[in-house]
C-alpha cells in the first residue's frame, strides 16, 4: 500500500484579494483520503473535488484575502502492483517547485518492501535503516529539478500483509495480502476471443495500415481449438463474425480478409455502446457467453468507467486494450485493470505489431485461479475466496473483513495477526505464508478497500458506502459529457508558483513510495466588463461572449481540416474578436509566429477555463505547439494569466 501526504504553505502576496484553485494530480487507481485548508481561523475540509484528466484533479480553496496565507494539505492512498520483481516509483520535478523555503520530502518504506534492494537513481538521498525499514529524506531548496526515481527490486517471492482499523464499524479491522505467485508452467490456453477494432476517422490512416498488418500476421497464429468472433465499430456497432467460432482453416482465411479491409467509415465512435454490444456475442450454438476475452483496438478515450466495468463482471468477461493516440491518455487501463485483463498502449513512432502480440501471448499463458485468504490470530467475517485469472508476474490483491482476538496483542496494544494465501489451480496447489502482519492505525487501508469495492456498486449502495467511509469520489461529469482526451502536463512549469501567490514552504511525506504535482493558478476577481480578456472571462456565460463563440467554432471547424491554421483561419472569418488583436501581435515575437499564439491562447481557454476543446481541435492545437519549447510556452502562459 502506498501513502502520500503533501504539504504545502501558500501566501497571497498580489497585494488584492484573490480566487484560487488548487490543481494537483491523482490516478484513476488513487483514492483519495483527504483534502483540507488550514487558515488562522481553523481547519477546512474540501469536500467538492473536479476531475480534470486521468491522472489530475482540482478543487477551489476559496478566496484569500490580501496577505493571507494558508496551508494546504492532502492524502492519498494505493495499492500497488509489482512490475517483475520490483516496485518502481516516479516523483515528478512539478511536486516540488521552486520556493522561498527549502522542501523536504521524506520516504518510509517498511518491511518487507525494505527487505528489498531500495535505491534512488535520480538523486542523493540520505538513507536511514532502521528496526521498521528505511527513511529516505531529500532536502530541496530549489526544487527537484528532475523526476525522483524510488526503486525497490528483489521482491518477487515476497507476499506482503497488512491490517488497519475499520473505524466505520467498531471493533473490526480489514486484512489486505499482496502476492505475485510463481505459476508452473503450463500448456498454453485456448483462446476465446472477441475481437473488436475502431473503424472511426479518428483511426489516423497511417495506424490503421498498421493495425490491418499487425491483425493479419497475428491472426494466423491462432490454432483450431480457439474460438473468436469479429466486430468493428463506430457510430454503431458491425458484427462482421457474430458468433464465437472455432478457428478452422475457411474461417481463419474469412477473418484476415476482413481484417484487411477494415476502414474508418463508421462515423462518430460510441466505444460503451459497442462494448455493450460484443458482450451479447454468443458461440456457435447461440448460447450465452459467460468467459471470454475482449480484445480492443481504439484511438478513442473513455471518461466513464463504473457502468461498463460492472457489465464486464456481470458477463465473466475480461477487457485487453490496444490504445493509441486520444485514447493513451484515457481510462482505459484502469478498466481493463479492474476486468482482470491489460492494457498495452502505442506511442508516437511505435508499431502495433508487438504490442498486440504481448497482448495475445498473455492471453494464452492465463490461469484459472482459486485463492482463498487465510488469517490467525482473528475471526474472518466470512471465507475469503477469489475466482480469477492470472499469468505468472500478475499481482493478485485479496482482502476482509475480520474481528481481532482480544487476547493476542503485542506490548502496544496491536492485533498480533499471521496471513497468507492458498492458491488452487489446474497446475499448482500452495500455501503462500505472508507472515506477521503490518499493522496501521490511521485506518487507511480499510477506506482504499472501500473506494475499490464501491467501483462494483450501484450508484445508491455506491454513494451510501462512501459516505460510510468518509471518501469524496472526485465528479467525472464534466469529462464524461465532453468526451475529452486529457492534455499530457509533463512539464515542471506547471507547478511553478503565479508571482502573486508566494510560496512558503513545500513538504512531502510519502508511506512507502508516492508522487504527485501540484499547482495553484490563481484567478483575480474583476467588475464586469466587456471590453478586454480578463472581462468576457469574468462573465463566461455573458450572451455574445466572443471566447465561447471562438472555441466552439474552433472546434466546428477542426473537423474539416488537418492542419491547425487552415481552421484557424476560417475560424476567424466567423467571429468577431478585434479586442484580441493587440494581444496576440504583443506576445508574437515571443512565441515566434501569430499563429501560435492563437494556438496558445486556446489551449490556456481549454485549460485554464473551462472552455473545452474538442478531441479533434485539441489534436490540431498540440500540433501546432509540437515544435515549441516548453519554456517559451510557460512565458507565455504567464503573460496571459496576467
Amino acid at each position: 500500500m502506498l501513502r502520500l501526504t503533501v504539504r504545502q504553505t501558500w501566501r497571497n502576496a498580489s497585494g488584492a484579494p484573490m480566487a484560487t484553485r488548487l490543481r494537483f494530480p491523482m490516478g484513476w487507481d488513487q483514492t483519495l483520503l483527504d483534502l483540507q485548508i488550514e487558515h488562522p481561523q481553523g481547519t477546512q475540509a474540501l469536500a467538492k473535488v473536479q476531475r480534470d484528466s486521468r491522472t489530475c484533479c482540482s478543487a477551489t480553496p476559496g478566496v484569500l484575502a490580501t496577505g493571507e496565507q494558508v496551508t494546504l494539505q492532502w492524502r492519498v492512498g494505493q495499492l500497488l502492483d509489482l512490475q517483475g520483481s520490483s516496485l518502481r516509483v516516479q516523483l515528478p520535478a512539478a511536486l516540488v517547485p521552486k520556493a522561498t523555503r527549502p522542501a523536504h520530502v521524506q520516504l518510509e518504506i517498511h518491511e518487507p518492501v525494505a527487505q528489498g534492494t531500495v535505491s534512488c537513481p535520480s538523486h542523493d538521498m540520505h538513507k536511514v535503516r532502521h528496526g521498521k525499514g528505511i527513511t529516505l529524506t531529500l532536502r530541496a531548496p530549489h526544487g527537484l529539478g528532475k523526476d525522483l526515481t524510488v526503486t525497490a527490486h528483489g521482491l518477487r517471492d515476497t507476499s506482503f500483509a497488512l491490517a488497519s482499523p475499520d473505524h466505520s464499524a467498531p471493533e473490526e479491522c480489514t486484512v489486505l495480502v499482496s502476492a505475485s505467485p510463481r505459476l508452473p508452467a503450463a500448456t498454453a490456453a485456448s483462446l476465446r476471443m472477441k475481437l473488436l477494432v475502431d473503424s472511426t476517422s479518428s483511426m489516423p490512416a497511417e495506424r490503421q495500415s498498421q493495425v490491418r498488418a499487425a491483425l493479419d500476421k497475428l491472426l494466423t497464429t491462432l490454432q483450431e481449438q480457439d474460438q473468436l468472433s469479429y466486430s468493428r465499430f463506430g457510430e454503431n456497432t458491425v458484427h462482421d463474425l457474430p458468433r464465437l467460432q472455432a478457428c478452422t482453416e475457411a474461417y481463419l482465411k474469412r477473418v484476415r480478409a476482413l481484417a484487411r479491409h477494415t476502414d474508418t467509415d463508421l462515423g462518430i465512435a460510441q466505444p460503451l455502446t459497442a462494448l455493450q454490444a460484443v458482450l451479447a456475442i454468443p458461440d456457435e450454438d447461440e448460447e450465452t457467453v459467460t468467459q471470454a476475452d475482449i480484445v480492443l483496438i481504439t484511438a478513442n478515450p473513455i471518461w466513464a468507467i463504473d457502468a461498463p466495468l460492472r457489465a464486464l463482471r456481470a458477463g465473466g468477461h475480461r477487457l485487453h486494450v490496444l490504445t493509441m493516440d486520444a485514447a493513451t491518455d484515457s481510462l482505459w487501463p484502469e478498466l481493463a485493470q479492474a476486468s482482470g485483463g491489460r492494457c498495452e498502449q502505442l506511442d508516437p513512432g511505435q508499431h502495433s505489431l508487438q504490442a498486440l502480440g504481448r497482448l495475445i501471448e498473455h492471453l494464452r499463458q492465463q490461469q484459472t485461479v482459486q485463492a482463498q485468504l487465510t488469517l490467525s490470530g482473528a475471526h474472518l467475517h466470512a471465507p475469503q475466496e477469489l475466482h480469477t485469472t492470472l499469468a505468472d508476474g500478475d499481482t493478485l490483491h485479496l482482502w476482509a473483513q475480520a474481528t481481532p482476538d482480544a487476547t493476542g496483542q503485542d506490548l502496544t496494544g496491536c492485533p498480533l495477526l499471521q496471513a497468507g494465501l492458498q492458491l488452487n489451480s489446474a497446475n499448482t496447489n500452495r500455501t503462500l505464508d505472508a507472515g506477521t502482519v503490518l499493522w496501521d492505525e490511521q485506518g487507511d487501508l480499510s477506506r482504499i478497500c472501500a473506494a475499490r469495492e464501491a467501483r462494483l456498486l450501484p450508484d445508491e449502495v455506491r454513494q451510501a458506502m462512501l459516505t460510510q467511509h468518509r471518501l469524496v469520489e472526485p465528479d467525472m461529469r464534466r469529462l464524461a459529457a465532453s468526451v475529452l482526451a486529457a492534455p499530457v502536463q509533463a512539464e515542471p512549469a506547471i507547478a511553478t508558483p503565479a508571482p502573486a501567490l508566494a510560496a512558503l514552504d513545500t513538504a512531502a511525506r510519502v508511506q512507502p513510495l508516492a508522487a504527485t504535482p501540484p499547482a495553484i493558478h490563481p484567478l483575480r476577481p474583476l467588475p464586469p466588463r466587456h471590453n478586454d480578456l480578463a472581462g468576457w472571462l469574468s462573465e463566461p456565460q455573458a450572451p455574445g461572449n466572443p471566447l465561447a463563440a471562438l472555441v466552439l467554432h474552433f472546434n466546428a471547424q477542426a473537423g474539416h481540416y488537418t492542419q491547425f491554421r487552415a481552421a484557424l483561419t476560417v475560424t476567424l472569418r466567423q467571429v468577431t474578436a478585434r479586442f484580441l488583436d493587440g494581444l496576440v501581435m504583443g506576445l508574437t515575437a515571443q512565441a515566434g509566429n501569430p499563429g501560435r499564439v492563437w494556438a496558445l491562447l486556446l489551449y490556456w481557454l481549454h485549460a485554464e477555463h473551462d472552455l473545452l476543446l474538442q478531441p479533434q481541435a485539441l489534436s490540431l492545437v498540440e500540433g501546432e505547439l509540437a515544435s515549441l519549447p516548453v519554456a517559451v510556452r510557460s512565458q507565455v502562459h504567464a503573460a496571459l494569466d496576467s
